[in-house]
């Protein structure tokens, strides 16, 4: 025997209709937000390739000893060295006011990377009482070639044409960060 049917279905009550423009309004107003907003967003990527050398490659290359060009700021005297010995080490006096003699510092770079064109990389010693003004200035004697320094010129690798290379050593590494006076 069936049962009764429910008197909530045969019931025609009242229809609720949801209002949605409300809900439409919201995300007319958060696309166009966001559409806004990523105008300011900067999407930047930095491509790294994968080594490709193998292990006998590498060995290969370190048979030869690389500059390692380092500068060292020390309490009296800015010190230019190589720790492998390939150029004789420098040392330079500080100014009379106890900062780096950056003019000093950056002709000797210019006389290094005449003799060692293909070099990019440097690195910088500070002790603890190198100032933050005089490692700022002494990197932008490092890094910029001045237009009066004589042209330091180099084969492109790509075009097999001579260039004049606009940068001294743009490769600043830091080392010796917590190191004492």
């Amino acid at each position: 025997m069936l049962r009764r049917p429910s008197s909530r279905r045969k019931s025609h009550g009242e229809q609720i209709a949801l209002n949605l423009v409300p809900m439409m309004d919201t995300f007319v107003t958060l696309i166009a937000f966001l559409l806004y907003t990523m105008v300011f967003v900067v999407m930047t990527h930095v491509e790294t390739p994968l080594p490709t050398a193998s292990p006998t490659e590498v060995a290969e290359k370190l048979k030869e000893k690389p500059l390692q060009l380092t500068v060292s700021f020390r309490k009296d005297e800015t010190e230019i060295w190589s720790p492998f010995s390939k150029i004789a080490a420098k040392k330079i006096p500080n100014t009379p006011e106890g900062t780096p003699d950056v003019a000093a510092i950056h002709a000797r770079l210019v006389e290094v990377k005449q003799q060692f064109p293909n070099e990019k990389q440097v690195v910088l010693a500070p002790t603890g009482s190198t100032s933050y003004d005089s490692l700022v200035a002494a990197m932008d004697g490092i890094r910029m070639l001045d237009a009066i320094d004589p042209p330091i010129i180099v084969k492109n690798a790509k075009t097999g044409v001579d260039e004049a290379l606009k940068l001294l050593f743009p490769e600043v590494i830091f080392g010796n960060i917590l190191g004492n006076d």
